[in-house]
């Protein structure tokens, strides 16, 4: 019998810049109770380099280079599979723990629930802090949830401020090894990037329960979403597709349907978008988007706008920065 209670399970790919701070974070709190599992999806830069520096120093640390890049819902379930803890905390290799999230972990899951989710910091690209976020709305407080409640769902749904309340942000979360092999692998949702998102939200609903940390525990670093490589439209659309889909297999009841939809509009406020239409050029991608956008209870005329609005925010950009060069050149005679 293993007596490893935690194991934070880290899958990366290229991330050698930023792991070394990630471990960093951990291994001031590491104890006999404690593993680091890390799942390397083939990288091709110095990310083995780097965490072998570490693994040569703690036995605790475990690295597992695998023979191809398997994407993020394939790299997170092969990393939960070699680890050996009660409860996996899954952990992105550019985050960081905050001071005394580990043990504040280890005290919680004593209480036995099948998740745990908490809050965090959002910093820059040097993880220098910006601003704290939550989940939920500022007056709920720890709380515990139970989704096969058609009222609790509700209620939580309800309270949700992003899609990071509904598992989006994986540094987030932790889970009961034994809820996460009650459910099989989802594997058609495997390509989505959420293929963790619906394994949870199927524990949740048949009765494993969540309970929410109100503290922040995890500093994410922004400023380095590796999913904009394809495009900013090609971003939304992660979101967009991967919920829809989650949403056509959880949220079929009519007013848990509608309460879920708003947490989209939510995570992306209707007045980024004339913003957002500005970095699409694409007219093909800006439909794709228009789609699931209505799907989603966004304003048809809304939509319509923001288009004419994007289209004329680079104009004006452009005038401004014409205007400010004549100006500077005016003010050097």
């Amino acid at each position: 019998m293993s007596n490893i209670k935690l194991s934070i399970c880290i899958p990366t790919y290229n991330f050698g810049l930023f792991i070394g701070e990630t471990l960093d974070s951990i291994i001031d709190e590491m104890s006999d109770q404690i593993e680091v599992v890390i799942g390397d999806g083939a990288s091709t830069d110095n990310t083995e380099e780097v965490v072998k520096t570490y693994t040569a120093l703690h036995s605790n640390i475990r690295y597992f280079k695998f023979e191809k890049k398997g994407g993020i819902d394939l790299d997170i379930a092969k990393t939960i599979d070699l680890a050996k803890g009660e409860h996996c905390w899954l952990l992105s290799s550019d985050d960081a723990i905050v001071p005394g999230a580990i043990q504040r972990v280890l005290k919680e899951i004593n209480n036995k629930h099948a998740i745990y989710l908490c809050n965090r910091i959002s910093c820059d690209l040097n993880l220098k802090p910006r601003a704290s976020e939550a989940w939920l709305s500022s007056n709920i407080a720890d709380s515990v949830f139970n989704f096969s409640h058609d009222n609790d769902l509700l209620a939580y749904l309800e309270c949700s401020q992003s899609l990071g309340a509904l598992f989006s942000f994986m540094s987030s979360i932790i889970v009961n090894r034994a809820c996460w092999y009650s459910e099989g692998d989802r594997s058609e949702f495997m390509g989505s990037n959420y293929a963790h998102v619906c394994r949870l939200l199927a524990i949740a609903k048949k009765g494993g329960t969540l309970q929410y940390i109100k503290k922040p525990l995890i500093s994410a670093r922004f400023e380095n979403d590796s999913f904009l490589n394809n495009g900013i439209a090609k971003r939304y659309l992660i979101d967009l597709v991967g919920f829809k889909l989650i949403a056509e297999e959880f949220f079929t009841q009519k007013d848990n349907l509608f309460a879920f939809k708003a947490v989209m509009r939510r995570e992306h406020k209707w007045y980024f978008l004339p913003s957002l239409s500005s970095k699409v050029k694409s007219t093909s991608d800006w439909e794709d988007l228009v789609k699931y956008f209505k799907y989603y209870g966004y304003s048809p005329l809304f939509l319509s706008i923001s288009r004419l609005l994007g289209n004329l925010i680079l104009p004006i950009i452009c005038v401004r920065k014409v205007r400010d060069l004549i100006l500077e050149s005016k003010n050097k005679f």
